[in-house]
């Protein structure tokens, strides 16, 4: 762990004198006959293909094959190699939420996810807000992450960026294919397996192609449960896979049809119990000092979960000669149903509601959420011709939602709510680009939304919870974007980019004091909007070697959604305002014609605006979950060992310390406004992976470790005053290997 700032600016400097980006940014590595140079990569960010290196945002570009050979095949493994990007691991294959340069995915998405043109996940806040899809485990060619606002081509929720899974199109001449398995163990743990099949090619040739792919995967638990007690409580089964039709119609006219289904079972949670405070809860106990032992848990009950996913998409490209007319229709539905123990703070609730049958020795809480969803898009793009280029369109989402909860202290029921929602919007947008020169254009885009959030709430049990007759919040949204790009010679490009984002409002769970029955929450979570500023150059060296992505951004927040925790439980607020300002790099060399050295970083200092008497943090004061410095290493050699391509690599992944709550202040006229959850500071740590393998005629084979040195330390943390705080740790030291068999 790297405490100082003088050995943060030591490392960075030195990382930046030699290396460059992880897999993906701004270029992937390709080898040459003659020499190891840098490929061009295409990007769809604008809806349209374009370089990487002349795209006028900060896109990483995520080849998940290469980083799936070395063991890391979740989203929570692959998104902290990408500068200004912190993930939220809560031990799951979804529902890991993400941040973008600070802004947070809490309660409903502040980074919206697209598989293609479709969009997926919620919109509310009522069937959460996490990312919906492991994409590492799709039918991807590529992913996508584009870093700040993108409503006007994206819309709502993409305030923040968006993470954009481009799957492999089915090819209409040649069959290709594999056939993988990934076994590993983990230490503590058990036997993880993972077996993936593909193929994509013509049912007929010219005309009608097919492409799919399906997975299993079981990963042993690492957290053992000292009361029940079980062992590798937290295993995991993850199964599903994804397939797309193409049909050429005509040469004008193509039809893809294609779809995804995900499901995930799991038997406990991957969090420990922990004070966040010396002696809180349990005494003796320091703060963040895990209770039972750094991979122990004492939940009193078993905390099952199971997660399904599925989604059905329709697009429709047609070639009118200036332009391509495109319909892109999707329905989606996810559902998720858990139990968790929640003995504290609720049996005590019980014993003073329920005094006939104290003391009472548990309390769980049963969740179950989930939505079903309708999207339309009619978009005309067209042609690139590097006058003029323009983008019309128009969008439509329907969506029905339900959230049922449940806190049960045997033998009393405590509460149990359900609000039903359904969210509608209806969006216009255009985007267009003129050249004032073959070198120098400008860009401009515009989005109208017009949206509508209703929900009802209806409870029983004790009068903790206030019920909500039919609520709704009607608002029109505006975003902007505008942005220049200038490219000096072929190998550089600058640009400067102003864009603005917003997200959903939403009616509120309602929480009264149990003593005086007065609300303790706000009624509605008002919406949330940003401006951001960027500047940035990209390009490559003269021989191809060298690669390089910098930028810089200031962000300005207004209303930002953010969770309070009132009682043991979860609600919405805003504050008033936020800022998050930073720079990133990412930097690709290759040094010879067989080592390539990549590498990135990224500053973000992300703070209140403004002192906010709900949250109990005061003007200036970190945002939780955004850590200021994150970095990442990783060097790959090639050789042949006999007649046999082979490689070895290593890799390097730091995340500086991160907040999470906040302090509690006193303000001018001297009055404590006291956190609703306490401020604890997650320590930095540095994860190290290792790699090697080579190819067999039709067979790839790699080996690898993950979390060489075995790194303990909290991927999250969630602190609470009057329940238990939890923590994620770090996987512990895995060994592994993959045999891929490829077919053509």
């Amino acid at each position: 762990m790297f405490k100082s700032t003088r050995h943060l600016v030591a490392i960075f400097s030195l990382a930046f004198a030699f290396t460059g980006g992880v897999f993906y940014s701004p270029q992937a590595p390709a080898q040459d006959e003659a020499e190891n140079i840098l490929e061009e990569v295409i990007v769809t960010a604008s809806r349209r293909d374009e370089a990487l290196q002349d795209v006028a945002l900060a896109v990483t570009v995520i080849d998940t094959g290469k980083f799936a050979d070395a063991g890391l095949t979740g989203l929570a493994d692959v998104l902290p190699f990408v500068p200004g990007v912190s993930v939220v691991d809560t031990g799951r294959s979804f529902f890991n939420t993400v941040h973008i340069r600070g802004v947070n995915a809490v309660l409903s998405a502040g980074v919206a996810t697209y598989v293609d043109d479709i969009p997926l996940g919620s919109s509310t806040s009522f069937a959460d807000g996490g990312t919906p899809v492991d994409g590492t485990l799709l039918d991807l060619g590529t992913l996508e992450v584009l870093k700040g606002p993108q409503g006007t081509l994206y819309g709502a929720s993409a305030m923040g960026g968006l993470l954009k899974f481009n799957t492999r199109n089915a090819s209409l001449e040649d069959w290709t294919g594999s056939v993988s398995a990934d076994l590993s163990s983990t230490n503590g743990g058990g036997l993880n397996q993972l077996y993936r099949v593909n193929a994509n090619g013509p049912i007929v040739t010219d005309t009608l192609g097919m492409s799919f792919t399906a997975f299993w995967k079981d990963k042993s638990g690492y957290i053992d449960n000292v009361t029940i007690p079980i062992e590798g409580w937290d295993d995991n089964e993850y199964y599903g896979g994804s397939g797309s039709l193409r049909w050429a119609a005509t040469d004008k006219l193509e039809i893809t049809l294609q779809g995804v289904y995900l499901n995930s079972t799991q038997n406990g949670n991957a969090s420990i119990q922990a004070n966040h405070a010396d002696d809180a809860f349990l005494p003796g106990k320091a703060a963040m000092e895990p209770w039972y032992g750094k991979y122990k848990t004492g939940d009193t009950d078993i905390n099952p979960s199971e997660y399904e996913f599925d989604m059905l998409g329709l697009t429709i490209d047609y070639d009118l000669g200036f332009g391509t007319l495109s319909s892109i229709t999707s329905t989606q539905g996810m559902s998720f149903d858990n139990s968790v123990d929640a003995t504290i703070p609720y049996a005590f609730y019980a014993d003073i509601f329920f005094p006939e049958n104290a003391p009472h020795a548990s309390a769980v809480f049963i969740g179950d959420l989930g939505y079903d969803k309708v999207t339309q898009e009619l978009r005309l793009t067209s042609n690139d011709n590097e006058k003029f280029e323009w983008t019309v369109g128009g969008f439509y989402s329907d969506e029905e939602s339900f959230n049922n909860q449940v806190i049960d202290a045997p033998p009393d029921l405590i509460i149990a709510v359900a609000f039903p929602s359904n969210y509608e919007e209806i969006s216009l947008f255009a985007t267009g680009t003129y050249y004032l020169t073959p070198d120098f254009d400008t860009s401009f885009g515009i989005r109208y939304a017009d949206y509508s959030n209703d929900v009802v709430m209806n409870v029983e049990g004790v009068p903790l919870v206030a019920p909500i007759p039919k609520s709704t919040i009607d608002d029109k949204v505006t975003n902007y974007l505008f942005n220049m790009r200038y490219r000096s010679s072929d190998t550089m490009s600058f640009y400067g980019r102003i864009a603005s984002g917003y997200r959903p409002g939403s009616a509120n769970f309602v929480l009264l004091d149990p003593e005086t029955g007065e609300p303790l929450t706000q009624p509605f979570v008002k919406p949330d909007s940003l401006w951001s500023y960027e500047a940035g150059i990209k390009g490559t060296s003269a021989d191809g070697r060298f690669s390089y992505d910098v930028s810089a951004f200031y962000i300005d927040w207004e209303d930002y959604i953010i969770q309070v925790i009132i009682m043991g439980s979860s609600v919405g607020g805003n504050a008033d305002k936020a800022t998050s300002k930073g720079l990133e790099a990412a930097l690709s060399f290759a040094a010879t014609d067989a080592l390539t050295i990549m590498g990135t970083m990224s500053y973000i200092n992300a703070e209140l605006g403004s002192d906010e008497p709900n949250l109990g943090g005061a003007k200036g004061e970190q945002l939780p979950n955004s850590p200021e410095w994150q970095a990442a290493l990783d060097f790959n050699y090639d050789f042949n060992m006999g007649d046999l391509p082979a490689y070895v690599g290593a890799a390097w992944r730091y995340k500086g310390d991160m907040p999470v709550g906040f302090s509690g202040y006193t303000d001018d006229d001297g009055v404590y406004w006291p956190s609703s959850s306490p401020r604890v500071t997650v320590d930095s740590y540095s994860l190290v992976d290792l790699r090697a393998g080579f190819q067999m005629k039709q067979f790839d084979v790699s080996f690898y470790v993950t979390n060489l040195l075995d790194e303990w330390a909290y991927t999250n943390f969630a602190s609470s005053f009057s329940s238990v705080s939890r923590g994620t740790p770090t996987r512990p030291r895995t060994f592994g290997g993959v045999i891929r068999w490829n077919f053509r």
